[in-house]
């Protein structure tokens, strides 16, 4: 109840109501720990997540009290066959503790099927109650591998095992003044050859939708300064999300000098951890991360999950990217990889220390080692995007090839580009990415 009332003033009329009828006391025991921090960090969440909790509970108000016993039925029998009941278990947040007890029973595969089926039948009714639009969306992820990394022209896309077709471009006069990746975000406006809008042109003139359904992930900064750059103090922000691995330096500096003094047991762990959960991470943000709170935790919990996402740029986007499919479901997610440093002996990447503060050498560009890596987590981007439903129909995937002058295209076939057998120039494909996302 106390987490309820910190957050009584910010939830919708509807949830709140429900909260107030005594919702939550039709909820199993597993899933209390879930709802109440989602209804506790309500502030923190991303619009998709907010939804899938609303929907949840306003399904379960409307239902009769049988009724919400059938929807449950089979994760309180899983529950009853655990003994979930006798374990020390958190209601009010998910622990390590908590998911540690799931993880040991012979019943928790059983268990989490259930609970996504009932997560399932409450997004299908509030999907129906709001009608079709979430599958209506067309989708696109752009990934940009830069002409900084060399590629091998007949290695470069074998990974993706034919799933998509190669397209040569014929970048033209603009290959000279700016990258490809960047002209299709932001247009080249007066440039010949180039596009004057850009595809943020589209997303920022939509009169619907939330900074949340557009994500710029830069493992360097370039392409985030770029957009910044074209943005004037009298103009609001761009709609989208923006992370650039560099200009969030301070914020990585600081999180991983916190995280390295703790002592190599898990108790000092447990106890870092839970500081850097709750220090305030507001005067290490830029100013494009520091303006949304959601993007501010987001990082925070990037940077606590993530895969190196504190020590490599091109591992920041691959994480950034799969969190921001799973959490927040993009019509488009634009992703730069980038160079990375050769990594120095005797550093321990594994507990988040940083090379350059631990090793006097002088950092050494690893051009080739960041061209594999990136080959690869682009590859491990658009798979992550497959994992969730909305990307498996009308989603367009461009990869560039900036070194290559080609393009890797996986696309429905009503895309326009999606049977191109002759050179394509960066206006032609901007025009039609626009014309999808439109």
């Amino acid at each position: 109840m106390e987490a309820m009332m910190a957050v009584a003033d910010k939830l919708p009329n509807d949830l709140q109501g429900a909260l107030d009828k005594g919702v939550l006391k039709r909820l199993p025991v597993t899933f209390l720990p879930f709802v109440n921090q989602q209804l506790r960090q309500w502030e923190h969440l991303f619009p998709k997540e907010r939804l899938s909790v609303e929907r949840l509970l306003l399904y379960v108000q409307s239902l009769a009290p049988q009724e919400s016993s059938v929807l449950f039925g089979t994760v309180s029998d899983l529950e009853a066959k655990m003994g979930v009941r006798d374990w020390q278990f958190s209601t009010t947040e998910q622990t390590i503790q908590n998911s540690s007890q799931l993880a040991r029973s012979p019943y928790f595969q059983e268990w989490r099927r259930a609970v996504q089926a009932v997560f399932d039948t409450a997004d299908r009714h509030g999907a129906k109650t709001a009608g079709t639009a979430d599958k209506e969306v067309k989708r696109l992820v752009l990934l940009d591998l830069p002409h900084t990394l060399p590629l091998n022209a007949t290695t470069a896309w074998r990974r993706w095992q034919g799933i998509g077709t190669p397209v040569t471009l014929d970048l033209g006069p603009s290959e000279k003044t700016s990258h490809p990746f960047e002209i299709l975000l932001n247009g080249a406006k007066g440039e010949p050859g180039a596009p004057g809008e850009g595809l943020l042109d589209v997303v920022r003139n939509r009169n619907q939708g939330s900074a949340a359904d557009t994500w710029v992930v830069d493992a360097e900064r370039s392409a985030v300064d770029a957009i910044l750059s074209q943005q004037s103090p009298a103009t609001p922000n761009v709609k989208a999300i923006l992370l650039s691995y560099a200009r969030l330096d301070a914020y990585r500096q600081n999180f991983s000098h916190e995280m390295n003094t703790m002592r190599k047991d898990l108790a000092d762990a447990d106890a870092v951890f839970d500081r850097l959960r709750k220090v305030d991470v507001l005067p290490w943000c830029p100013s494009e991360v520091a303006s949304d709170p959601a993007v501010r935790e987001f990082v925070r919990s990037l940077y606590l999950t993530g895969n190196g996402a504190v020590i490599f740029g091109n591992s920041f986007v691959e994480w950034a990217s799969s969190e921001a499919f799973r959490r927040a479901r993009p019509a488009l997610l634009a992703a730069k990889f980038g160079v990375r440093s050769k990594p120095k002996p005797f550093t321990g990447v594994a507990v988040f220390e940083n090379p350059d503060q631990v090793n006097p050498l002088p950092a050494v560009d690893d051009f080739e080692g960041s061209a594999i890596d990136a080959q690869m987590l682009a590859l491990y981007v658009w798979l992550a995007a497959g994992r969730y439903e909305e990307y498996q129909h009308s989603t367009v995937c461009v990869c560039l090839a900036e070194s290559l002058s080609q393009a890797y295209i996986i696309a429905p076939p009503e895309f326009d580009l999606s049977q191109q057998t002759e050179p394509v120039t960066i206006d032609r494909l901007g025009h039609a990415l626009r014309t999808w996302i439109a």
